[in-house]
């Protein structure tokens, strides 16, 4: 079975998802597609029924890089947004959608289950106390072999167990409010393995902006890839 991803960089933990917040309208402006994406690769579905509103965008200025932010978040369409202002969370490496808790949450391609359960108990320092969050990691191959990760967190309930093979839309879990949160919603992240055998976040909405991608270019980062299938891709609102 694939190795987990680290725990570190699985759920939002410190750096935060607390209050989502909806991002600008600039942030999404370039209307992204599979046909404006700079890679596409569709094979993901949507991760639950229907729409919800959107919160926290991914960052492609080093999402999720320890002490390393900027003030400022950069959209898929190489918007910024400033953190403070908007309420967007600077370094945020997914995506998140506000949802009453009790959702059912899908899987979004066929997979393995790399872990469903609790976190290990850390500081959370907008809530000032200890917290675990519930999640689920899956591991799913894409079309052309390579492994991509899914982190679904801040769960209610998880139904499915640690390596458990799973098909395309099984209900995973139930959204919720566990963790480093604030609100009741659904964090979404993609992994991928990097040559060194790192795992690293990319974006499943990929990059439509013709100036070169920051995060692809960092030497901790990787290309982001516009991985849903037609209709699939969850719309910002």
């Amino acid at each position: 079975m694939p190795r987990a991803v680290s725990l570190a960089i699985a759920v939002c933990l410190v750096s935060g998802c607390q209050s989502p917040t909806s991002p600008s309208s600039r942030a999404t402006e370039c209307n992204p597609s599979a046909a404006t994406a700079r890679v596409a690769m569709p094979f993901f579905g949507r991760p639950f029924a229907g729409d919800f509103p959107i919160g926290n965008l991914f960052d492609h200025d080093k999402p999720f890089v320890f002490g390393d932010t900027n003030g400022y978040v950069l959209s898929m369409c190489a918007s910024r947004d400033n953190a403070k202002k908007s309420g967007q969370t600077d370094g945020h490496n997914g995506y998140d959608w506000r949802m009453a808790e009790g959702t059912p949450i899908l899987a979004v391609a066929d997979g393995t289950v790399m872990f469903g359960g609790e976190e290990p108990p850390f500081y959370c320092p907008p809530l000032n106390r200890n917290v675990q969050a519930l999640y689920v990691q899956l591991s799913h191959r894409a079309p052309d072999g390579t492994e991509y990760v899914t982190i679904y967190g801040h769960l209610s309930r998880v139904d499915v167990s640690t390596g458990a093979f799973i098909s395309d839309r099984t209900v995973i879990g139930l959204s919720g409010n566990t963790g480093c949160s604030g609100t009741p919603h659904l964090h979404f992240g993609t992994f991928r393995s990097r040559p060194d055998g790192n795992f690293a976040a990319l974006d499943p909405y990929g990059w439509h902006a013709p100036t070169p991608d920051p995060w692809e270019a960092d030497p901790q980062g990787l290309p982001s890839v516009w991985l849903w299938r037609e209709g699939a891709a969850p719309r910002f609102r």
